[in-house]
């Protein structure tokens, strides 16, 4: 996951605005998997390893921190601080280190280490972020050396989800919500509907809706698998159905979890 900030730094009083595009290009990469999983047991320690790469012509200083991480349906995603949410596995982690320099043209590993509590209770699956993010080149600050001014760039965040699966155990649970169905100008049928997450487990859902006509006749079917689902969030998908004629439909909303079962649900829709 790759997310970008705007930076700016103060140099003085004079106010002049400098575009900075160097200081977008001249950022870091995270070349390993931004999704980690692991299963494990309470006690157990386990490491994984990010690796950082730098394709530019000279050292760049890369920051690494926590936070944890969820999302919802509607967009919006938080990164609060980190073992603030029920399920973070955030104290369970240490990198190796917070800040690292990548030097030109090569690329560095830098492991991290989770270390499960020890804890009967624990079961299903619990999440985190690493961040690493790449921190603005000083010397691009300003157009001319000692100019005051505010320099304005883009500064590339990474976002390393770290989820530990303990016992590989938990309810996979499925929640629909605000199923809506619509169409477009020109008589497009779509279907959207909000997939919540309401076990312990996290997972990838395998989503499908399935059409029928009143005379039992399957008219339209889709499908779409989707990325890591945690326990809380939530997500909104969309299905294009093509051209329905006019009328009124049974719809019936497969998701699956990779559990033994695939939850299902059945709904009266009119186009």
């Amino acid at each position: 996951m790759r997310i970008r900030h705007l930076f700016s730094l103060s140099l003085g009083a004079g106010l002049c605005l400098v575009q900075a595009p160097s200081a977008a290009q001249a950022q870091i990469a995270v070349l390993s998997s931004t999704v980690e999983e692991r299963v494990a047991f309470p006690g157990d320690r386990y490491s994984g390893t990010i690796v950082i790469g730098n394709s530019t012509a000279r050292p760049q200083v890369a920051r690494i921190f926590q936070t944890d991480y969820s999302f919802l349906a509607n967009g919006t995603s938080a990164f609060d601080e980190p073992g603030s949410t029920r399920r973070s596995n955030a104290t369970w982690i240490t990198p190796q280190t917070t800040r690292v320099v990548v030097p030109a043209g090569t690329q560095i590993a830098v492991p991290y280490s989770v270390l499960v509590p020890s804890r009967d209770s624990l079961t299903g699956s619990y999440w985190s972020t690493i961040m690493v993010e790449g921190a603005p080149n000083e010397s691009a600050a300003s157009a001319k050396p000692g100019a005051p001014g505010v320099a304005v760039g883009a500064v590339i965040r990474y976002a390393i989800q770290v989820t530990t699966h303990v016992r590989d155990q938990g309810a996979r649970t499925v929640r629909f919500e605000n199923e809506r169905a619509s169409a477009t100008s020109s008589n497009a049928s779509m279907f959207d509907v909000d997939v919540a997450n309401a076990g312990e487990r996290a997972y990838r859902p395998i989503l499908w809706i399935e059409v029928y006509d009143a005379d039992g006749a399957l008219r339209a079917k889709a499908k779409q698998s989707r990325g890591l689902l945690y326990p809380g969030s939530s997500l909104r998908q969309h299905f294009d159905l093509g051209i329905l004629p006019t009328g009124r439909y049974k719809a019936v909303l497969f998701a699956d979890t990779g559990s033994d079962a695939v939850f299902a649900k059945q709904f009266s829709i009119n186009f």
